[in-house]
């Protein structure tokens, strides 16, 4: 019982340094930030950051790590309580929106992992992207294909068409970070769908949401301008 607790402790310092890390990494970036500068902003010694991480490069994987394992869990969850395919689209579309907005203030870290797996030789980075793509393939893959099995999509070549929904999400993400987040991520995944479902619809799926997804198309999702 005693050694349960110890761990448990264990564990959630761990976390802590991650999420601490996380801060400072998002604010100066991987090259210019210090573990001190770390162990400064956490209020623990440098030394216990490097019990549970050898090197900077290390922590800095820890954090994407960390932030996909939940990810993948509270998508896979949802996924699998969702009752059909459109609840599961709707499912994985409200999940990565809540991803990126939760982590809003540390998105230019989002972008260095990108970044960072490109240029370093640890293939610990690119390979931990790569599975993290694999996985929503993999999910939107499924949907796709009982969507096509049933007849609401035309016929379509699901690897294909999954990778570049998963693009156009990344593409989403870059422009709202770069418009300073002035519009709402979930009214822009809509478009999206709606620009995706009028081409893929099959005619008789087309007949009952054509208005609703005309209607979105219409609307748009950026903001306003004021006259």
């Amino acid at each position: 019982m005693v050694q349960k607790s110890l761990t448990k402790t264990k564990q959630d310092k761990r976390i802590f340094i991650i999420e601490t890390a996380a801060k400072v990494f998002a604010k100066y970036g991987f090259h210019k930030t210090l573990m001190q500068d770390i162990s400064n902003e956490a209020q623990i010694g440098k030394g216990t950051i490097y019990e549970y991480f050898t090197t900077k490069e290390e922590l800095f994987f820890s954090i994407y790590d960390h932030w996909m394992n939940d990810l993948e869990a509270i998508a896979q969850k949802r996924f699998d309580e969702a009752p059909d395919q459109i609840a599961k689209t709707e499912a994985l579309r409200d999940t990565i929106i809540e991803f990126y907005e939760s982590r809003a203030n540390e998105a230019p870290l989002i972008l260095e992992f990108w970044a960072h797996s490109l240029r370093t030789e640890e293939q610990l980075f690119l390979n931990r992207i790569r599975k993290v793509r694999r996985f929503f393939t993999n999910l939107g893959n499924s949907i796709t294909n009982d969507l096509t099995k049933y007849g609401y999509f035309i016929p379509v070549e699901e690897e294909s068409f999954t990778e570049l929904e998963s693009g156009i999400s990344d593409g989403i993400f870059l422009l709202w970070l770069l418009n300073g987040q002035n519009f709402s991520l979930k009214k822009a995944f809509q478009f999206r769908q709606s620009v995706i479902g009028l081409g893929l619809l099959a005619d008789d799926a087309r007949t009952v949401v054509k208005s609703k997804l005309e209607g979105i198309l219409s609307e748009g999702f950026l903001p306003t301008k004021e006259a």
